[in-house]
């Protein structure tokens, strides 16, 4: 026999169907959001702090005249060139508009050009090393570390790097290493960006090796010289640590945190 439905009965299993759907559209699927902290379990939280929004595994790459790359420009230390793909500058370039110092052109480029896979020329050559690149002061991070980041991080942007090894320095026709010492890490600034796509480059303000990590690296950045908006469709970070250069890209749309971006 078949089912007859009157408009009443259709209008009521409409309602019915939307009011289903609607916890899937207006909220997020992910743990984070759908539980309290004090329920995630370990392999959550392990997925939060190494591949989510807010962790991203990486691949560091030889700088410019390491790792079998041509020697004399691209950023190597005493070379001519910026290394920057086609020889052109980030946007909003480095100090007072120049290249950064040993990297090169580590922001957003400006057009193409430059070699394979956009790596700055004479450079880019993979390596063996592989990290995490982390967003370390965003809410839901700090929810699932549990300790507090250092009093010099407050009021800033905090970018962990972790695994990469900040490997000693040798400049041509040095003969002693570079040591791994605090003076070093303070170099480190000059040679760190946080760039929101289509806005100027911020470099790293304080720079510290967490401790009790082994290598893990904190970058701060100012938040009142580069505020973030989740409508932003990019935020690049990019490092040069020694021989190797880290970049990832974060996305300030999937770095919801409860409906809040959380950076």
């Amino acid at each position: 026999m078949p089912i007859l439905f009157t408009r009443r009965n259709l209008l009521l299993l409409t309602g019915a169907g939307v009011t289903g759907l609607r916890p899937l559209i207006g909220g997020s699927s992910e743990f984070w959001d759908k539980k309290p902290p004090s329920e995630w379990t370990n392999l959550e939280i392990d997925r939060l702090l190494t591949k989510s929004p807010w962790a991203k595994e990486v691949n560091a790459t030889y700088a410019p005249g390491y790792g079998g790359g041509q020697s004399g420009g691209g950023g190597y230390p005493g070379g001519t060139g910026t290394g920057y793909p086609g020889g052109g500058q980030p946007r909003g370039g480095g100090i007072g508009g120049l290249p950064i110092p040993g990297i090169g052109g580590i922001g957003f480029p400006r057009g193409g050009g430059g070699g394979r896979g956009g790596q700055p020329r004479g450079g880019g050559q993979g390596s063996a090393f592989h990290g995490t690149v982390r967003w370390e002061s965003a809410a839901p991070i700090v929810d699932a570390v549990k300790s507090p980041l250092p009093d010099a991080f407050d009021g800033r942007y905090v970018i962990a790097v972790s695994g990469i090894p900040l490997l000693e320095d040798r400049y041509p026709g040095e003969g002693e290493q570079r040591e791994d010492t605090e003076p070093s890490l303070d170099n480190l600034k000059m040679l760190t960006s946080l760039q929101v796509k289509g806005k100027d480059l911020v470099q790293a303000g304080v720079v510290k090796r967490q401790v009790g990590t082994g290598n893990t690296i904190l970058f701060g950045f100012s938040k009142e010289m580069l505020p973030i908006d989740k409508r932003d469709s990019e935020v690049l970070f990019a490092t040069r640590l020694n021989q190797l250069i880290v970049k990832t890209h974060f996305s300030p749309k999937e770095m919801l945190y409860h409906g809040e971006l959380a950076v």
